[in-house]
């Protein structure tokens, strides 16, 4: 008799893996025959074994639904596509957009992210975003409304990555270069989340103003994901060195905020510990930002604290895979095209299953300063986001232990002096000095690192994968399934 919950965890992979295959194949008929196929290698199955009829059925009906949420997203992405098709004509044409946020400050200019609220006369009522990218000296603000004559272009793929359904993954569809443009209106906002976006930034300006440029935008990217002004130079020696995930808030942010607020209500009653805890990671969301890796972060430890204080048996496994649906339903091509939601979630899954088999052979390795402990992490994740990192990017570094093993011990050391010199500075402008002095040397010492690997760009092996990318994806994609279904069996 298989239980609930691995029978959840089973009805879980046939809907993500139907998702991934229509979504790949864009075709409802392809996937159907595809189904129908291995519905006669079930059926063979059940008539020899006899077993599992029940699994068999909702199984099918799973992969149905996720066939039918995949095909009903791939129908409402053609229908905008042919919506704003006709205006990539390479002639201006008089848009309507309100902005929503930053998407990058460069030297000369600034990307915002905004959505189009009409082209000519036409009223869009479909979430289509864009990128608009403006002059510096005409900065805009959040939920402001512009009117502009621009031409839209489409977005570009490059070396075999799919960029333009990543973007699309985003709702983001076309870009533009704005050099005119009118303010029109400002959608209102409410209180709390104005309060929240003037605090965002007090304390990224204050971060600036008593840190080192470098560092100061090191310790926004770890404390607050202040993405938007990060140097490409230094984002690329990151990406080089395999330290991104160190500038990314996402499951590494949250946990520590979660465990910080449980400590601190611990002794009060359930329903308290949970509004607080829940008030307190929704006002960091919006606080960061309401991008996909915080949201992912945010949804899936709210749901682990949720059954964790009602004293109910959990399974961090099924707790994923119910994150995962969440984030497919709000964004099914995602399943196949954002990389970052690949390499949050497979690298949770592997540490879960292979930490304690990297800990049992590098047993050598010394405790101190968490050396074995960030060691082999680093190979756990490591085991299963290096193929994506090969698919989407071309390159390992395998130096990349390492790096991570200088760097790791320090980030939360300087998440927490970064974070209480910047309140202290209010408070006790003498006592500031020290925390910020400590707080420097640990920036300092991590930014020193990634440079340093950087350097070293002979550890870096490059392969080239593009042509069947799609083939290995699928081919790994089942790889991965049975591992984790064999290291389950196995505990």
């Amino acid at each position: 008799m298989i239980s609930k919950n691995i029978l959840f965890i089973f009805l879980s992979i046939f809907f993500i893996i139907w998702v991934f295959i229509n979504n790949l194949s864009k075709d409802i008929f392809i996937s159907l025959i595809v189904l129908l196929s291995l519905v006669v290698l079930f059926l063979s199955y059940f008539i020899i074994t006899k077993k599992f009829k029940k699994v068999l059925i909702i199984s099918i009906i799973w992969f149905i639904i996720g066939i039918l949420i995949s095909d009903l997203n791939l129908k409402e992405i053609n229908s905008i596509e042919k919506l704003i098709k006709p205006y990539y004509n390479n002639k201006n044409h008089e848009l309507i957009l309100l902005i929503h946020d930053i998407n990058k400050v460069e030297e000369f200019k600034i990307e915002y992210v905004a959505k189009l609220i009409k082209v000519w006369e036409i009223k869009t009522n479909k979430n289509i975003k864009a990128i608009l990218i403006i002059d510096k000296n005409y900065e805009l603000e959040k939920w402001d409304i512009l009117k502009t004559n621009t031409k839209l272009f489409v977005f570009d793929n490059f070396n075999g990555f799919s960029y333009k359904n990543y973007m699309i993954s985003k709702n983001i569809y076309f870009k533009s270069n704005i050099y005119n443009f009118e303010r029109i209106g400002k959608i209102k906002i409410n209180k709390i989340e104005s309060n929240i976006i003037k605090i965002r930034k007090l304390f990224l300006n204050t971060i600036y103003e008593i840190y080192p440029n470098e560092e100061a935008i090191f310790l926004w990217w770890i404390l607050l994901w202040a993405r938007e002004s990060l140097p490409k130079e230094l984002k690329q020696n990151f990406n080089n060195s395999w330290l991104t995930h160190f500038i990314a808030v996402s499951w590494f942010n949250i946990t520590i905020l979660i465990i910080f607020l449980s400590y601190l209500v611990k002794y009060f009653p359930v329903f308290i510990r949970v509004i607080f805890i829940t008030i307190w990671i929704a006002f960091f969301t919006i606080l960061v930002g309401d991008t996909a890796p915080v949201i992912r972060a945010s949804i899936m430890w709210l749901i682990w604290y949720y059954i964790l204080v009602s004293g109910r048996k959990w399974n961090l496994l099924s707790i994923i895979l119910i994150t995962a649906w969440i984030m497919i339903f709000i964004s099914p091509l995602s399943l196949n095209y954002d990389v970052s939601l690949h390499l949050s979630f497979l690298a949770v899954l592997w540490i879960i299953y292979t930490q304690r088999f990297f800990e049992k052979i590098f047993y050598f390795l010394p405790d101190f300063l968490e050396i074995k402990t960030a060691f082999t992490l680093t190979l756990s994740a490591m085991s299963f986001t290096l193929p994506i990192m090969l698919f989407n990017f071309g390159q390992i570094s395998i130096l990349s232990p390492i790096a991570n093993i200088a760097v790791t011990w320090t980030i939360p050391i300087a998440m927490l002096l970064g974070f209480l010199s910047t309140i202290i500075y209010f408070i006790f402008p003498i006592a500031w000095i020290y925390i910020w002095y400590i707080t420097w040397i640990f920036l300092k010492w991590d930014i020193i690192v990634v440079h340093f690997f950087w350097k070293l760009d002979w550890f870096i092996i490059k392969v080239d994968i593009w042509v069947y990318k799609n083939y290995i994806q699928i081919v790994y994609f089942m790889i991965l399934i049975f591992l984790i279904i064999w290291f389950r069996k196995k505990e």
